[in-house]
């Protein structure tokens, strides 16, 4: 994404990963502000895009990621219509897990943060990332640890 739209939503620190998006109504409460359960789904949204662009697949029968903590911090409101700009990166990387932070930005800055522990999996148990997956995530800026 190019700086003039960093620019615009003031965004602060490297993302590799940045979305546009309009709020929906279904994802307002009755005030127009976006529910709290929302923000967590947009989160997904780019936690599925991020791994579907390290080559990863969804599926009973593929590794894949699955929350196991999340801090979320609301600083402002966003509503019905609002212009946000969505972001995600990976701050580090081991073995089997991964640490992701998420925000979203308004035109006067940071809305909201969110930062999980995410595991990946094979069924029920933990998988080891792919070497090819690791390299990606530390090219991006992801440490090792």
């Amino acid at each position: 994404m190019d700086e003039a739209t960093r620019a615009a939503f003031r965004v602060e620190g490297d993302w590799p990963m940045l979305r546009r998006h309009r709020i929906r109504w279904a994802e307002c409460d009755l005030y127009a502000h976006v529910n709290h359960t929302a923000y967590l789904t947009l989160f997904e949204d780019l936690r599925v895009a991020f791994w579907e662009g390290l080559g990863g697949r969804f599926g009973q029968d593929a590794i894949g990621p699955v929350v196991g903590t999340l801090e979320v911090r609301y600083l402002r409101p966003a509503g019905f219509g609002d212009e946000v700009l969505l972001t995600c990166r990976t701050a580090s990387v081991r073995r089997s897990s991964f640490v992701h932070e998420y925000a979203m930005w308004r035109a006067d800055g940071l809305a909201c943060s969110a930062r999980g522990i995410i595991v990946v999996t094979a069924g029920p148990v933990k998988a080891a990332i792919p070497e090819a997956m690791r390299d990606a995530m530390i090219a991006q800026g992801a440490r090792s640890e």
